[in-house]
């Protein structure tokens, strides 16, 4: 039985047992560089799992306090301001990952907007926070993917 039955750990689990009873036990290349790679993508998946919603819900309210300082700075912010409408109807108290998504998605459209906007209006501090906010996001899919590549070829 686990103590600890998260995704992440299952995941865990799984590339011990890769890399503890599996590969030792291959004999060709090719496939010890597969498993090599599925190692990598659970470790990849292990990390998300275990961060993802709080890190989409830390995003959520980046996202949408930034179009909402856009729609107040610029004159031409109506399809911000339909943006965050569409976005506040969809969020909800729910935790769920799909409905985290959701909400996730239509905060996503809500900077998309407010980048527009601000580019638009040549508001040139509101895009610079624009581009912080983009910049930060990369950082956590590049910390989500860690050291991906392809094993073994190259």
């Amino acid at each position: 039985m686990l103590s600890r039955p998260t995704t992440a750990q299952i995941l865990e689990d799984c590339r011990r047992e890769l890399s503890e009873v599996v590969a030792p036990a291959l004999g060709d290349e090719a496939v010890a560089v597969s498993v090599a790679m599925l190692d990598e993508v659970l470790r990849n998946c292990a990390v998300r799992t275990a961060h993802e919603i709080a890190w989409m819900m830390d995003e959520i309210g980046a996202m949408t306090a930034y179009a909402s300082e856009v729609a107040d700075s610029v004159e031409e912010n109506e399809a911000v301001i339909a943006a965050l409408d569409t976005h506040q109807a969809s969020m909800t108290e729910s935790l769920h990952l799909d409905d985290v998504c959701a909400a996730y998605s239509t905060a996503g459209q809500c900077l998309s907007e407010a980048l527009g906007a601000a580019r638009s209006g040549g508001e040139v501090e509101l895009l610079r926070q624009g581009r912080v906010l983009l910049d930060e996001r990369v950082v956590r899919e590049d910390e989500i993917k860690g050291d991906w590549g392809f094993v073994g070829r190259g």
